[in-house]
């Protein structure tokens, strides 16, 4: 007999945001010439392909110049601002879209957006404490995913090709894995956030406190092989090719003049603020990238022992994010990574901390939507990474596990 329970219809306006993303990323992909950045992350791919480095500033910029020409370049055009820094990783993920034509590829580029549009619609439900419910699909919650994947910073994202939804999707799309019980693929997908692996190492931690020590340990294998792998693509000995990327990175970063917090105030870490407001200048290096993290893990460490509980899994990842662009030379692009903070968003107005909840919305809104630009006639040069670290301050102050905390204010504090 047919079950006469009937079921639920699809809720089809997710996917319609993710759609709406991908038109635009077809009109780009078709009428226009852009995905600079996206041509970077290919041609690294194509050049390693031949067998030969892709870690060689000037063979870049020579191939980035014929396909994006200028005719005057300044001292700060893109032309002479750019170069291939991503970790041997990135080939392997880059290889498909380098054995195709430049056409092709955006193509391809361009469907890929589509499905890491639509897997970033599923994060609202993810990061759920054990027995917690999902948000309902009806109301604010309905159309909430069109907002996660069609704004102004996605789109910047879009136009320029970079690689942060991916990076975001990926995250969000293993964590539904890891949901699931795909420990396999749920690590193999934590482990393509690697494409910028200052920005990914707390996923190592982030996965041994929801999976323990076996789930970091699958994250840590895959970025291990996948990186062996890109290196043996560069040369027969990929010992030695990762030596050589870790000689190169550290000074070749530091000749685009982006990737400078002396010269670039769009920076969001805490570096630019300090020297935004003290003169005092200090670029950070894997050292102190290294060392910004330690400390950051640190006063989380001591927040958690301070509140005597163990965080829930949204705080977890919030705490994650909020490190990650606090501790690194984080560019604009690369703010679209607040949007891991929603789970612990939804769980804060789900307990009734709605000035708080709103607090933090305001701070990531913030970032999205308003250009520095705004705020420099009130010498506020540096406002993004101002308010990263005015979010990071309301992470470590507000509730670790809102749906347990007790004794909140009737004001919703």
């Amino acid at each position: 007999m047919a079950d006469p329970t009937p079921r639920p219809r699809p809720n089809l306006i997710p996917l319609a945001g993710a759609v709406l993303l991908y038109l635009y990323a077809m009109l780009i992909a078709v009428g226009s010439n852009n995905f600079q950045d996206f041509f970077i992350y290919r041609i690294g791919a194509v050049i390693a392909l031949k067998g030969e480095t892709p870690y060689d500033v000037p063979k870049v910029r020579a191939l980035v110049a014929a396909q994006f020409p200028d005719d005057d370049p300044k001292w700060d055009s893109f032309v002479n601002n750019c170069g291939y820094f991503p970790p041997p990783l990135a080939l392997v993920l880059y290889a498909p879209f380098a054995a195709v034509p430049w056409a092709v590829a955006k193509l391809l580029w361009a469907a890929t957006l589509l499905f890491a549009a639509w897997a970033v619609t599923k994060l609202p439900g993810l990061f759920l404490r054990p027995g917690q419910v999902a948000p309902p699909t009806t109301g604010f919650w309905q159309f909430l995913p069109i907002v996660l994947v069609f704004n102004t910073m996605t789109i910047t994202i879009v136009l320029v090709g970079q690689t942060t939804l991916v990076f975001l999707a990926a995250v969000v799309a293993g964590q539904l894995c890891f949901e699931r019980g795909r420990k396999i693929l749920g690590a193999f997908l934590w482990a393509i956030p690697f494409v910028k692996p200052h920005l990914a190492l707390p996923l190592i931690l982030l996965a041994w406190y929801l999976g323990g020590w076996r789930r970091a340990a699958m994250v840590f294998g895959f970025v291990a092989l996948l990186n062996l792998i890109g290196a043996a693509m560069v040369g027969p000995d990929p010992v030695t090719a990762l030596r050589a990327y870790f000689d190169y990175v550290p000074s070749a970063h530091k000749e685009v003049l982006y990737n400078r917090a002396y010269y670039n105030p769009q920076i969001s870490s805490w570096n630019r603020l300090w020297f935004a407001y003290t003169g005092n200048l200090v670029e950070l290096t894997i050292v102190t990238t290294v060392a910004g993290y330690l400390v950051w893990f640190g006063v989380v460490a001591g927040r958690c022992a301070l509140a005597a509980e163990w965080p829930s899994p949204s705080w977890a990842a919030c705490a994650a994010v909020a490190g990650g662009l606090l501790c690194c030379q984080v560019l604009g692009y690369e703010l679209l990574l607040f949007t891991l903070a929603v789970p612990w968003l939804r769980d804060l107005w789900a307990a009734g901390y709605r000035v708080r909840a709103g607090l933090a919305v305001a701070l990531i809104g913030f970032q999205f939507f308003v250009t520095p630009s705004v705020f420099e006639p009130i010498g506020l040069e540096s406002a993004r990474p101002l308010g990263v670290a005015l979010f990071a301050v309301l992470v470590l102050v507000g509730p670790i596990n809102p749906l347990k905390a007790q004794g909140r204010s009737s004001l919703g504090l």
